[in-house]
């Protein structure tokens, strides 16, 4: 990951402009301060609270100081407690939290820890934390039942008395959608009698399509999350960047509906409606512009040609592409539907020609061979996932390439890459996700355990790392390492980062000087973790 430090001026002014903030008499916290000693304890005994982890140095952190404390003092008059922990101090607490980054809040439910799913804003953080103090179900009486099913987009109602099993189950499904959906019941048999509904019951109110659907299940609470995610998308909407995260969370495989033009949706709306019908709860369909989103289709595996189809199953990272010769009738997408809904469909993998040599240092992998190679239960593999274009694999590769020629006697070691743009991975194992490039992992003999590579990119770091999680063992000349460190720029192990930053002179604070930060950069740029812009000389670039 590269961050680029913005000019010294701009960062100057920021810590002139808040000297004055810095310099001013500190007020008594809201906030509960927690260390290593007082965290379990706290967290176990709160039945209700909120948790920052966070670290001094992060911009983020600061940014959102303000908004937390008027939060926390806020929140004092509801007995909703809020806390922070230094994770710079407390490493040990946040590493065993599973902190992925800074700042990151957790909600805290009697005693255990659940992820909290607002915004970093005073008025989000207050009313997220009070909707959690309410009850997950709303009694709702008759004269307002008219406004509660239009206070959101969706709204999920109960017809059923106080003490029903039926609103048990309600409650029980409204604990894991409370973040998402509105719930509320209502025990007035009249009301329920004038809209033709008897009780006990569940209706699914919504801004879009029916406007209102009736659950007609049984009262079993896998069969209410079911329903209530089907009914909480359109039968046939629009998907863009936007809306995207909806359908996916929603959690059915998107039958993806590529148009150009107005005249064509019009069309294929009229004819498809039936089959997104038929096949509600199995696969969730959507209109996608292929005007605005070409690049979408071609990810999907289609070809310039309009209009398409294809089915997207994200939680199972694969895609089926519809056969682009044939029409787009209702009658073919619903057998296409059929097949993939019965399993007897095949993912479409994209993927490079098998090379016909590959007798280089580092094995070229391709999508079509990915599976026989990488899943090799004979073999350790380490695979580097890269892309053409990415600067960072350019200034690995010729670190990559000599840690193959020196480790290619190994005949239980596979060093190999993949391009990750012109070929699918052909698994949904959740560590091959590709989050940048490059990703380099390890592939373990006999068990295939997928070990993520987190080290720096120096041929002795990516030795060590294959030594310590390997089956097989591997051997390399010392020679060639001392060779290596002459001729390839970046093989030598670097310093660690932290180890760096607590090394360096004058540690940044709201009241550093122009001089230290001068220095600082200095001292950065000397040991070749920043350069200058080649172009602005008052713009550093960081070199990961």
């Amino acid at each position: 990951m590269a961050t680029t430090l913005r000019r010294i001026a701009w960062f100057m002014a920021a810590v002139l402009a808040c000297a004055a903030i810095c310099s001013a008499e500190p007020t008594e916290s809201a906030v509960h301060v927690l260390d290593s000693k007082t965290f379990k304890a706290w967290s176990t005994a709160q039945s209700l609270a909120l948790v920052e982890f966070y670290a001094p140095w992060c911009g983020y952190c600061k940014a959102m100081a303000p908004a937390f404390e008027m939060a926390a003092k806020t929140l004092q008059k509801d007995r909703i407690p809020l806390a922070k922990i230094d994770c710079a101090v407390e490493k040990g607490v946040c590493d065993d939290m599973g902190i992925p980054g800074y700042p990151t809040l957790k909600v805290i439910k009697s005693g255990s820890f659940y992820t909290y799913n607002g915004t970093r804003q005073e008025s989000s953080m207050v009313a997220y934390m009070r909707k959690h103090h309410r009850s997950a179900v709303t009694e709702v009486a008759a004269t307002e039942f008219a406004d509660f099913i239009k206070s959101e987009r969706v709204v999920v109602m109960g017809f059923f008395d106080s003490g029903s099993s039926a609103l048990r189950v309600l409650e029980e499904v409204a604990g894991d959608f409370r973040d998402e959906y509105a719930f509320g019941y209502i025990a007035n048999k009249l009301t329920a009698k004038k809209l033709g509904l008897t009780m006990p019951g569940i209706v699914v109110y919504k801004d879009f399509d029916e406007r209102w659907d009736p659950f007609e299940g049984t009262f079993v609470a896998n069969d209410v999350r079911k329903f209530i995610k089907a009914r909480s998308i359109p039968l046939l909407g629009e998907m863009s960047a936007q809306s995207f995260g909806t359908y996916a969370k929603a959690g059915f495989p998107i039958g993806t509906i590529f148009f150009k033009g107005e005249e064509w949706r019009k069309k294929l709306e009229a004819a498809l409606l039936p089959v997104a019908k038929e096949f509600r709860g199995v696969v969730s369909f959507a209109f996608v512009d292929a005007t605005f989103y070409e690049r979408h289709a071609h990810q999907l595996n289609l070809e310039d040609k309009w209009p398409a189809f294809a089915i997207q199953d994200v939680a199972a990272h694969t895609k089926y592409p519809m056969d682009q010769s044939k029409d787009l009738t209702a009658e073919e997408v619903r057998k296409f539907v059929q097949a993939f809904a019965s399993g007897s469909l095949e993912p479409s993998y994209k993927s490079d020609p098998i090379p016909k040599y590959n007798s280089d240092a580092v094995f070229e992998l391709v999508s079509k061979q990915f599976v026989q190679v990488a899943f090799d239960r004979t073999k350790d593999v380490l695979i580097e996932f890269y892309a053409p274009q990415c600067i960072y694999c350019k200034r690995l590769a010729p670190v990559y390439n000599e840690l193959g020629k020196s480790l290619k006697h190994n005949n239980g070691l596979v060093i190999a890459k993949m391009n990750a743009v012109t070929n699918d991975i052909p698994s949904n194992e959740p560590e091959l996700d590709i989050p940048g490039y490059p990703t380099i992992v390890l592939i373990r003999a006999n068990d295939n355990k997928i070990i993520k590579y987190e080290g720096d990119r120096s041929f002795e770091s990516f030795v060590e790392f294959i030594k310590a999680n390997g089956v097989r063992p591997i051997s390399h000349a010392q020679d060639n390492v001392e060779r290596i460190h002459a001729q390839v720029p970046g093989a030598r192990k670097q310093t660690d980062h932290s180890t760096l930053m607590s090394e360096l002179p004058g540690q940044l604070k709201f009241n550093s000087t122009a001089t230290e930060i001068k220095e600082r950069i200095e001292t950065l740029i000397e040991r070749d973790y920043l350069k200058r812009d080649e172009t602005d000389p008052s713009i550093y670039h960081y070199l990961s």
